[in-house]
């Protein structure tokens, strides 16, 4: 495959790939406020956008593996470098690609705190069920002599009067 071509094939996908970070970008910090306000229909369809740019970044992905098998170069970030130097020995496709990079490492940190605040929801409310159903304590219960755990009870003394 002609290097100019090959230029060109890439910079599509750079291109390409660039925008959809950037729209994942916007949507993960959209994601982020919704979870704040915790707004279930809000975060569906935030999900289901973020799913999309999942699959159009996998798409070009998956577009730029293909040409780096075909031309012979491995298909990690090392085969990716020597790709761009071969095609475009200027360096101007690399520079974009380590903008690409770097709006990657912003989306997984964002992604990352994402998770860490929907898992701390989670948490919060799967304590608040436990206190009100004793749902804590059900896992704590002593074992039979058959070696199965005992239900502990279900409810739980919240005051006694005497």
């Amino acid at each position: 495959m002609d290097p100019a071509v090959t230029r060109e094939a890439v910079e599509r996908q750079i291109t390409e790939q660039s925008a959809v970070l950037a729209r994942l970008e916007a949507l993960l910090d959209r994601e982020h406020a919704l979870l704040v306000a915790r707004d279930i229909e809000g975060l569906a369809a935030a999900g289901r956008d973020r799913q999309g740019c999942v699959g159009s970044l996998l798409r070009v992905e998956g577009e730029r593996a293909s040409m780096c098998r075909m031309l012979g170069f491995p298909e990690d970030a090392d085969g990716m470098r020597k790709l761009l130097a071969w095609c475009d020995p200027e360096g101007h496709l690399a520079v974009r690609w380590n903008s690409c990079t770097d709006l990657t490492r912003r989306c997984r940190k964002l992604n990352d705190r994402n998770g860490a605040l929907a898992t701390a929801q989670l948490q919060n409310v799967s304590g608040r069920l436990d206190a009100l159903t004793g749902g804590a304590q059900r896992g704590k219960g002593t074992y039979t002599p058959q070696g199965v755990t005992r239900a502990a009870p279900a409810g739980r003394l919240l005051a006694a009067q005497a």
